[in-house]
């Protein structure tokens, strides 16, 4: 399998290679110039130096020799002021820089030259310390002159030589410069095609594919959510490609569970709406009232009818899904009021509410369908006087737990296990009794997710408790009904 190149590689690999070609010629032609620019001068310095000593040689030996032949530097004197031996080291000095065999040879027969020379000059030392004749000693000066004017003549030609090595080293650097030249057009080539083959790797492997994301972001903003990448990149796009295939797909999944979301809870809130607003309900409802009319009970009938307008005003909420605890709690208040001036003994209530969360928000219309059926299926059917509790409490954990408890018939074992595994089905239940609880069920898990939940035990003949539990919602929230 072909490795693929990430983009972190491919900026490495083009910051490398870039400078490389940047600095390798560069080095190479500083280490070039450096070296022939050093030759040139040592050149320079050695024809300075050897024209220097030249004139020395012709002037300098031959008046401290003559001095020497007429009794003008006594012997001790001579040997203090011998330029010879110090033209000597001049000359060893000037070896020292000296690169060529010609160059040293040259220089060693100067030397020797020398050598001659000072070996005359001591034999004059030794004649004049022994009283020989003068004579002996004016035709040792003429091989005195003889030899340093062969030196003079020899270091004339060190020059020569050593300005040829300098025009060489001239026609080297020329040399140098013209294949310098050649390199760098080549590497001018080489970066330019390397460019245009980078540069046709960054479109494809980069631009194209950033393109091709920024045109799905636009089409995918445009409403048109079939868009899809389909060339992928070899890099870390390709990730970021599938990943925004993906997105998309699940935006349209997700759209479609909304859409199907808002139809349920449509459909559940029309239900819920129904099933309180139903004829028997109200008929039942006014006919109370129209008894309680006719026997005088004119406080019953205010208190009912306020309770039923009371009631019916926060089902309805102008059209708001949520609404505060305290307002969910005054509509189950009415509702059981309404209950129990129908009933008269036959049914009590008791409302426990903790204080600290009636500011809290929450789902509209979650508790009355359950306090009716815990009125209609459990204490209705029993003899004894029904018992309606509703409690309220905040946790620990920021969740808010309504309990609804009757004393009434109680349910079946197994039908209670039906009924649990029929809740655990969530928004997929398929209910066929028992409709205001698993409708109250498919609210909530549309809402608030599997945050909330119903959990419901029962003893039979002995009382029913469901347990709603819901997460917290904002405080204050300021609800006109």
């Amino acid at each position: 399998m072909k490795k693929q190149t990430t983009i972190k590689s491919l900026l490495q690999r083009i910051s490398w290679l870039m400078l490389v070609l940047s600095i390798v010629p560069l080095i190479i032609s500083i280490l070039i110039y450096t070296r022939y620019l050093f030759a040139y001068e040592r050149s320079v310095g050695n024809i300075s130096e050897a024209n220097r000593i030249a004139n020395e040689v012709e002037e300098k030996i031959m008046e401290e020799a003559w001095s020497l032949t007429y009794g003008q530097l006594t012997p001790a004197e001579f040997e203090k002021s011998n330029s010879v031996n110090r033209i000597k080291k001049e000359i060893s000095q000037i070896k020292k820089n000296t690169q060529s065999s010609q160059e040293r040879a040259t220089l060693n027969i100067v030397n020797r030259s020398l050598d001659n020379v000072n070996n005359y000059l001591e034999k004059i030392v030794k004649n004049i310390e022994t009283n020989t004749p003068f004579d002996e000693n004016q035709e040792l000066m003429v091989h005195v002159e003889s030899a340093t004017n062969l030196v003079h003549d020899i270091l004339q030609d060190f020059v020569n030589v050593e300005i040829k090595l300098a025009a060489n080293h001239s026609q080297q650097v020329r040399h140098s410069i013209i294949i310098l030249s050649v390199i760098e057009a080549a590497i001018i080539v080489i970066i330019i095609f390397f460019s245009r083959n980078t540069n046709k790797r960054l479109i494809q492997q980069i631009q194209q594919p950033m393109e091709e994301m920024i045109n799905m972001a636009d089409s995918l903003s445009d409403g048109k959510l079939n868009y899809r990448i389909t060339t992928l990149p070899g890099n870390e796009l390709r990730k970021l490609s599938t990943s925004m295939n993906d997105m998309a797909d699940n935006l349209v999944v997700l759209l479609e569970e909304n859409a199907l979301k808002q139809y349920n809870l449509a459909q559940s809130e029309v239900r819920v709406l129904q099933a309180q607003i139903t004829p028997h309900f109200i008929y039942n409802s006014l006919d109370a009232i129209l008894v309680l009319a006719e026997m005088g009970e004119s406080e019953k009938v205010k208190e009912m009818t306020y309770a039923l307008s009371d009631f019916f005003r926060i089902s309805l909420s102008q059209g708001q899904d949520w609404i505060p605890v305290e307002k969910e709690i005054k509509h189950i208040s009415d509702y059981l009021i309404i209950l129990q001036i129908r009933y008269g003994d036959a049914l009590t209530y008791s409302i426990e509410v903790e204080e600290k969360i009636k500011n809290y928000s929450m789902l509209k219309m979650i508790l009355q369908p359950l306090i009716e059926n815990a009125v209609y299926h459990g204490t209705k059917l029993v003899r004894r006087t029904g018992k309606i509790i509703v409690q309220a409490f905040l946790d620990d954990h920021d969740y808010i737990h309504f309990y609804i408890i009757d004393n009434g018939k109680g349910i079946p074992a197994e039908k209670l296990k039906e009924i649990n595994e029929e809740l655990k089905e969530g928004v997929d239940t398929d209910f066929k009794e028992g409709y205001g609880l698993f409708n109250v069920n498919k609210r909530l898990l549309l809402y608030y997710g599997k945050q909330a939940k119903i959990e419901i035990t029962s003893i039979v003949e002995t009382g029913t408790t469901v347990h709603v539990i819901i997460p917290t919602m904002q405080k204050g929230v300021s609800e006109h009904v």
